[in-house]
């Protein structure tokens, strides 16, 4: 009796168990400005080399014609353009489209893996002054500041008033806010 082998089960099985370190949402600067969230992983080897996977997920709000735009947005990341613009460091692009393997025509979905030279204990900086500025300007895509994972126990959107912790939306409730809003 053969078994048969579910390779997009099998792949998202694994994008669920990466060690993600930030999440964001973003909105892109065009007309019909489509949202999405970013979802950010990062491999450090003992060596401190590594890579960050940088996945993309956009609403298309029911237009199929998004897809082109959104696939010729991400032609512009190449290994000659990231070199130029992530520093000595960047080694190498890995490109995904995911968009493929997607079950759902409402949504884009776009991969980045960018590998760099020194990444341990960097993966901050790396992000905030360098990865994230240059891909949205790339991208043309409007990204707000990165939700930290394991920053503290209260967490970067606890807000703090007459001693009362008050936790910000947890990682599930904006992706969920985010899926369902219309």
């Amino acid at each position: 009796m053969s078994r048969s082998y579910d390779l997009t089960k099998s792949l998202f099985s694994g994008k669920a168990n990466e060690g993600m370190i930030a999440f964001t949402g973003f909105k892109a600067s065009d007309a019909e400005g489509c949202d999405g969230v970013l979802k950010i992983a990062a491999f450090s080897h003992p060596d401190g080399k590594g890579y960050l996977t940088l996945t993309f997920i956009l609403d298309l709000d029911g237009d199929p014609g998004r897809r082109a735009m959104l696939q010729a947005r991400f032609r512009r990341a190449d290994q000659d353009t990231l070199t130029h613009r992530l520093g000595p460091d960047f080694e190498m692009l890995l490109d995904m489209q995911l968009d493929t393997f997607a079950e759902s025509a409402d949504f884009y979905i776009e991969e980045l893996n960018l590998y760099f030279r020194r990444l341990a204990g960097r993966e901050r900086v790396l992000l905030e002054d360098w990865v994230i500025p240059a891909l949205g300007h790339l991208f043309e895509f409007q990204i707000e500041p990165l939700d930290w994972l394991g920053e503290s126990q209260i967490g970067p959107n606890a807000t703090v008033s007459e001693g009362i912790v008050r936790p910000g939306p947890t990682l599930k409730q904006r992706f969920k806010r985010w899926l369902s809003s219309d």
